[in-house]
């Protein structure tokens, strides 16, 4: 097959500024009015018109591009509900819900399983829209297209809403889902037996056969090869994947087909056929791959381009690949404009554009190792943003990973078909491949390994990325101009101001620490505690970090690490666990496995200087008494400004303190037991006299928590109150004598003046 290079001029590639115009329109959007947009859609068209009609085409692309530009962004702003569309519904609400699978259920533990539901009606009610129902219990056996009916608690989205934290909800909303649901497997109904499509078939019947001959650790993995399912895979399989920088083998991509496509091709061509018959069974089988393995960014960016390739076969054309990946972004973006801020998207596209652009060298292990260092420069910013991660051994680890996951893949396919065949050809496929599964792993455990063999950053902002990827296109010129001296020195000059201010951008979260200020973050979390204390110094105190565990959401790894990197805190000077409760203590195992921590507090009482603020942790003595009252609190101060963090202590604990005459006056109340009716008695609350009282509660919790009169007692002390179920994170910034309040929800900000003397 005869590809063009991707070295071509924009006359021969006039798809990629159309593409890279639609995709700036899209980001535009939420800035956009779409009167203004439509507007500019007229003009742009009109003038374009108008250069032709002159006879003036070099002027032509400049308004067509605008007006593209315009259309992307029209195309991502959200329709209006319809009239029946679940999300109208007033919630949170109990319902009955009548639905069909939109997808196989997704099991991520042994007993809690997660519903993609296309809604039929509630409560008898005809409604439409797709909902996302987490299971609890063993689920009943659900099939893709099944109708059921469930007894389900529905509710809004809601996610950490942290600085630097992955919003969940403004995902779920860009894939068109505006209710999230809850239910019991005992409560789901089939109304009809399983009959799944043909796909679904395919794809159980796989994952069946890789359980069946496979010890689990190598069926998961093949799983993950074959299919991009990674539900059977071990975390720490995983986890190794992702150190090493390899973990995208695990993600169906244009790896998978090309191999297939490459497969099919060679079996139909040394089987006699013609090139047009080789590729009219290869696209047959991507087609049908791509249908098998679901719609996800990288499956259909890599399936248009192999349809394109191969159909220019058929027309005895020549493609040009540059083309197929505008083409492939162009469609996807169409269809699915949210998919531009996927991450899977962005890898996938940025990895595919970085090995097309640069100058492959001769010789099989030279184009090999410019291919995987093209990759990873390309998807380095990409990481960075969504992952805060940069593998130092990825370039070399993909050299021996690459080659080991197409050979398992393609065994795996022809596993597929020998398991449908029957005992004796299964058996010889999976003993074959098996070797190399075994292999993979061990390539991948000895990368992750390797002491700093991932990196963790903060995730550059949008001027480190545009001067990265300056830096990259100047130095991508420059190879190109090398011939000519002149340019290629003004060129690589520019490339290198630009890679230096990308990395100075970059580094300035990291470099800014330690600006003579003590911040203290209460985090958004859920129905939990976490906080951090930021010294003056710039070192960090993580006291508590959420909920967590084994088959948990851990608020640890997915919002306090995710913040603390995000502010260019790469270590922690202490962690202090201030009692057992898991929602509490659950997410510190990952902090500590992600984090070089310098000191434990946990079975401290001594008050400690840390970079000029006191810190001073408190511990009610309650012989025999509940677990909350023996909590530990932690009391910190700077100048005129001071923050108690009160843990779940309740009445007997904050009353064996006022007995003990232990100082607690505090400008700053981090409120006890997320504001339970049992904490923060009028006796306690007028020792501590607070100005601002924060509650870290979950939105919609089952416990009421923060109790009215809980709320009302803090009025009556006259604290301002904040709270991470309507706030988000609250963020407090002092210098001793002014104190800021930062509800991150809203980005609002108010102040307070400590000094009588200061101007606030």
């Amino acid at each position: 097959m005869s590809l063009t290079s991707g070295r071509t001029s924009r006359l021969t590639m006039p798809l990629a500024p159309l593409a890279v115009a639609f995709a700036a329109g899209i980001a535009l959007a939420p800035w956009i009015a779409p009167r203004a947009a439509w507007a500019l859609v007229a003009a742009g068209l009109a003038a374009t018109v108008l250069v032709l009609v002159l006879g003036q085409a070099a002027h032509a692309l400049a308004p067509l591009l605008a007006a593209i530009a315009m259309l992307g962004a029209l195309r991502a702003t959200p329709a209006p509900l319809a009239a029946d569309h679940v999300g109208r519904l007033p919630l949170p609400a109990t319902a009955r819900v009548e639905a069909r699978l939109a997808a196989d259920p997704i099991a991520w533990a042994p007993d809690r399983a997660r519903l993609a539901l296309d809604v039929e009606s509630v409560d008898g009610v005809p409604r439409s829209g797709r909902i996302s129902l987490g299971l609890y219990g063993p689920p009943p056996p659900l099939a893709e297209g099944q109708r059921i009916v469930v007894d389900a608690r529905l509710e809004r989205p809601v996610g950490f809403r942290d600085p630097g934290v992955f919003d969940v909800a403004a995902r779920l909303a860009r894939e068109g889902i505006h209710v999230t649901g809850s239910a019991s497997a005992t409560r789901v109904v089939p109304l009809e037996p399983p009959a799944p499509p043909w796909p679904a078939r395919v794809r159980r019947f796989a994952l069946a056969a890789f359980a069946e001959r496979l010890p689990p650790a190598s069926a998961g993995l093949l799983g993950g090869l074959v299919l991009g399912n990674r539900t059977a895979l071990p975390a720490d399989v995983q986890d190794a994947f992702r150190r090493a920088g390899v973990f995208h083998v695990l993600a169906v991509s244009g790896f998978n087909v090309a191999l297939l496509a490459g497969a099919v091709w060679t079996l139909a061509r040394a089987a006699g056929s013609g090139r047009r018959t080789a590729a009219t069974g290869a696209i047959v089988a991507v087609l049908g791959f791509a249908a098998v393995v679901g719609p996800e960014p990288s499956v259909i960016r890599a399936t248009i381009m192999a349809v394109l390739v191969l159909a220019a076969v058929l027309l005895e054309r020549e493609a040009s690949v540059t083309n197929s990946l505008a083409l492939a972004a162009l469609a996807i973006l169409a269809a699915r404009p949210g998919d531009l801020l996927d991450p899977g998207f962005q890898l996938s596209f940025a990895a595919t554009a970085g090995i097309v652009a640069a100058p492959m060298p001769r010789g099989t292990m030279a184009a090999a190792l410019a291919v995987s260092l093209a990759a990873q420069l390309a998807v380095l910013p990409v990481a960075l943003v969504h992952f805060n991660q940069l593998s130092t051994v990825g370039i070399i680890a993909n050299l021996a990973a690459v080659p080991l996951a197409g050979a398992a893949t393609v065994l795996g396919l022809l596993a597929v078909v020998a398991a449908a065949v029957g005992d004796l050809a299964a058996a010889a496929a999976f003993g074959a491949v098996w070797p190399l599964l075994l292999l993979l792993r061990a390539v991948a455990a000895l990368a992750a390994a390797v002491p700093g063999a991932v990196i963790r950053l903060p995730a550059p902002g949008a001027g480190a990325v545009i001067a990265y990827a300056a830096g990259l296109g100047g130095a991508l010129a420059a190879w190109r101009w090398r011939a000519r001296r002149g340019p290629c020195r003004t060129l690589a000059a520019g490339a290198t101001l630009a890679l230096l201010t990308a990395a100075a951008l970059a580094a300035l979260p990291i470099l800014t620490r330690g600006d003579g200020r003590l911040r203290v973050t209460v985090l958004d979390v859920g129905q939990g505690d976490a906080i951090v204390v930021e010294t003056p110094d710039g070192r960090a105190v993580v006291v508590d970090a959420g909920a967590g565990g084994p088959w948990r959401l851990d608020a640890g790894e997915r919002a306090v690490a995710p913040f603390l990197w995000n502010r260019g805190v790469l270590a922690l000077h202490a962690t202090l666990t201030t009692h057992a409760d898991i929602d509490h203590a659950g997410g510190m195992a990952a902090l500590r496995r992600l984090f070089a921590v310098t000191e434990s507090w946990d079975d401290a009482a001594r008050p400690r200087s840390v970079g000029g603020a006191l810190l001073t942790p408190i511990v009610p003595d309650v012989p025999g008494g509940r677990r909350n009252d023996r909590a530990t609190m932690l009391r910190v101060e700077m100048g005129l400004a001071s923050v108690l963090l009160a843990s779940d202590v309740e009445a007997a604990g904050e009353r064996a303190l006022l007995e003990a005459r232990i100082p607690l006056g505090a400008t700053v109340l981090k409120v006890g037991h997320h504001g339970a009716a049992t904490s923060s008695t009028a006796p306690f609350l007028a020792a501590v006299r607070p100005t601002v009282a924060i509650v870290s509660v979950g939105a919609r919790n089952l416990y009421g928590h923060p109790d009215a009169g809980t709320l009302a007692r803090l009025g009556a002390v006259g604290a301002r109150v904040y709270r991470t179920d309507r706030d988000g994170a609250v963020l407090v910034e002092t210098d001793g004598r002014t104190l800021s309040v930062t509800r991150w929800s809203d980005r609002s900000v108010e102040r307070f003046c400590l000094d009588p003397e200061t101007i606030c």
